[in-house]
Formats: C-alpha cells, sequence, structure tokens
C-alpha cells in the first residue's frame, strides 16, 4: 500500500514527469482512478506529488536515521532531496494563491480528512517530515 499525496489550485499546476533513477520529484496529472479525490479540494487543478520513488512514499525523513548501510543513506538522502525539490515547488507556486494538499494512504481518498493545518512552505523539511494519514493542508505564502 502506497502513501498518496495530491495537491490542488486555482491555477494549472506545472507538470514535473518522473523519471526513474534521474528525477526524486514529481507533479503527474491524476489517473483514471485517482479522480475520486477530487471531492477533498475547493480548487480545481489537482494533480499527484510523487517523490524519488515515483510515488509519494519518499517524502519522509526519520531524524535518526538513516540506518548503518549505504542503501539506507541512499534512500535517506534521496528522501531529503524530494523534500526539499517539493518545498521549493510550493514556494514558486504560492505566489498565485493558497494551495491545498491532502495525504492519505491509498484506499483513503474518499474519507474525511482527520487533521488540517495551514502552513508556509518552509513546513515541508527539516531533520524529521512525513505526511499524516487524511492528512489536509492548505499552503499560504509565508
Amino acid at each position: 500500500m502506497c502513501k498518496l499525496v495530491y495537491i490542488a489550485a486555482n491555477n494549472p499546476l506545472p507538470l514535473i514527469q518522473w523519471q526513474e533513477n534521474i528525477t526524486t520529484f514529481c507533479v503527474t496529472e491524476l489517473t483514471e482512478d485517482e479522480y475520486k479525490v477530487k471531492k477533498q479540494f475547493s480548487k480545481p487543478f489537482i494533480g499527484h506529488l510523487g517523490s524519488y520513488e515515483g510515488c509519494s512514499c519518499g517524502f519522509y525523513i526519520e531524524h535518526d536515521k538513516p540506518g548503518d548501510d549505504e542503501d539506507d543513506k541512499r534512500r535517506d538522502e534521496l528522501a531529503r532531496e524530494s523534500v526539499k525539490q517539493l518545498s521549493a515547488y510550493l514556494s514558486n507556486i504560492v505566489k498565485n494563491g493558497s494551495i491545498e494538499i491532502f495525504a492519505c494512504w491509498q484506499g483513503n481518498e474518499e474519507r474525511e480528512p482527520v487533521e488540517r493545518i495551514i502552513v508556509a512552505p518552509n513546513y515541508f523539511g527539516g531533520e524529521e517530515f512525513g505526511f499524516g494519514d487524511r492528512q489536509f493542508i492548505e499552503v499560504i505564502q509565508g
């Protein structure tokens, strides 16, 4: 099961296609199966946010990681880069108005949010970061 993170704005979203082993951040159009998430948003332009893994699971940073082996260290570096690029992307597009984000585990796209927060783009990052399940985030210019 994957973590899914969706984004909505009042203006068309700049798309960034995912390329395996090349990109660490992507913004793609919704697939037919993902259209059910539209009910979460008040804004008309909706996309899917992806990390270095292509899905949204890689937007997760743990302070006490990455562990001892090289694979864990590399995944931690890639996750940090994914979150850094997410923050930069949001900083750029929030200039045109607030943005809505909904994060959930696959299968929870239509369920009501359990948490609602308002943040600036610099919220995304730091020593620890991760999206909650059924978390609705409004991003405003900070």
